[in-house]
Order: C-alpha cells, then structure tokens, then sequence
C-alpha cells in the first residue's frame, strides 16, 4: 500500500548532503550554512557593488561562476578549484560553443568574479 514503505526518503540536496557529511568518519563540518550564497543574494549584496562601467547582467555573471570558474571539470582539477584567468579568457580552452561569453567580455567577467570571490 501506499506509505508503508519505511525504506524511502525524501530529503532536500542540502539535507541530502548534511546526512552524507555526517557519516563520514574523522570529518567536520567546515561549511556554515549562512555563508551559502544564493543567486538572490548574490546579487543583492555582490552584484550591486561591481565598479565596471559596462554592467553584466548578474544573471550571466552568477552562471558563468557556477558553470566555468568554479563548477567545471578544469576548475576542480586546479588545486584552487578555480578556473586561471588565462584559461578563462583562452578561447581554445573553453572552445566558443561550450562558454558562449564574447572573448572581450571575459577579462571583466573574470575581474568581478575576484571581487566576489
């Protein structure tokens, strides 16, 4: 019937992740969740701020970040886990299909990521 089944668990990725974290032996927590950056905040409290004169949208800003400077598989092979500036910018590297960000936009892209980083 519907229900019994006490094997299954719905949980949050962030609950699913805590619940990992926790049975992992010698491990502590290092991450204070109020120090979680969302896209709201992201740019309420760090797009807001940038002092280039040709605005980026934070949209294009907060995905860029997420998706090549921290979140792809170069940036994780870095021992920073973040993606060097001259790669970033390098359009071999990326190629321009994959980060369809224009070449000249990239070295501002990657001026505001270091301030918000």
């Amino acid at each position: 019937a519907v229900g019994e089944d006490n094997r299954t668990s719905f949980l949050t990725y962030a609950r699913l992740l805590n619940d990992l974290e926790s049975t992992l032996p010698g491990q502590t927590r290092n991450f204070n969740p109020s120090q979680k950056i969302d896209f709201g905040r992201f740019k309420r409290d760090f797009h807001g701020h940038s002092s280039s004169n040709e605005k980026i949208s934070a949209l294009i800003l907060w995905t860029v970040i997420r998706t090549f400077l921290k979140g792809s598989i170069e940036a994780f092979q870095t021992p920073e886990g973040i993606l060097p500036r001259d790669e970033f910018v390098e359009v071999e590297r990326l190629g321009k299909n994959r980060c369809r960000l224009p070449v000249e936009l990239r070295e501002q892209v990657y001026d505001e990521f270091l301030q918000y980083q």
